[in-house]
């Protein structure tokens, strides 16, 4: 009688199949990809919507710093290059000051200015060491056109525990940087509400003659329309607080 049982040589023959099997596929190979490396930096979107009727925002300045560096302090003076963005719309000397800062990490200015409107924006990037979060603070200017030395922004706004994908909003106030008087005249408003005045419209001027010398919140345009004879602005260019809405998203 026949036996049933595997020979030898057929187990052999057999075993030598599954080895060829295993080798050609049969079983997936481990994955000896590496994994893609651990990210090294952070970054944020920074969004700025314009809620105004009549007031233009300047190019848009954003500094992502630490505790070193102050943007403005209500009730302190203000510097040289934030005077220049108030009354000027000027981003460029601030930009260098955070240049020569060693407490700033990262600086963004918008390519353009934000005409009035609500739902008309400007985003901007910023992105940071991670080792830098502990500390992170976000300080942003930008100049309400239609007044003498008026601006919006946020001092210090702490990011350090903003998570990956989460969004921060805040409503911006209207300041007045306390360098040149509310005189709302067409030579000293630079921006397009006396573009049509006919005369020479001045932007920066480095005397300082208001009588409250330090940043204050706004006390708002007065305008021809409510008395104020040296006035070349009208109702139109006149706002209530807040004046725009930042929203700071982590993208990584």
């Amino acid at each position: 009688m026949r036996s049933t049982y595997p020979t030898r040589a057929g187990l052999t023959a057999l075993a030598a199949a599954l080895m060829l099997a295993a080798c050609s596929g049969g079983d997936s190979a481990p994955d000896t990809t590496p994994p893609p490396p651990a990210p090294t930096t952070a970054s944020y979107e920074i969004t700025v919507v314009n809620l105004t009727a009549g007031q233009p925002l300047s190019p848009l300045v954003a500094l992502a710093h630490n505790d070193g560096f102050s943007l403005f302090k209500v009730g302190e003076s203000a510097s040289l290059a934030l005077e220049h963005l108030a009354e000027g719309g000027e981003s460029a000397p601030l930009a260098a000051l955070a240049g020569d800062s060693k407490s700033v990490y990262a600086t963004a200015v918008a390519t353009a200015g934000l005409p009035p409107g609500a739902g008309n924006k400007a985003v901007v990037t910023l992105t940071v060491p991670l080792a830098a979060l502990p500390t992170l603070r976000l300080s942003l200017a930008s100049m309400l056109g239609n007044s003498n030395d008026g601006f919006t922004g946020v001092s210090a706004q702490s990011l350090a525990t903003l998570a990956v994908g989460a969004t921060l909003d805040t409503r911006l106030l209207g300041y007045d940087s306390g360098t040149e008087r509310n005189t709302e005249t067409a030579d000293s408003v630079p921006g397009p509400a006396t573009a049509n005045s006919g005369g020479k419209r001045e932007a920066f001027n480095a005397a300082r003659d208001d009588v409250v010398n330090h940043v204050h919140l706004h006390p708002g345009i007065v305008s021809k329309d409510d008395g104020l004879p040296t006035s070349a602005l009208t109702q139109a260019q006149r706002w209530d607080n807040p004046v725009a809405l930042l929203s700071v998203k982590r993208t990584q």
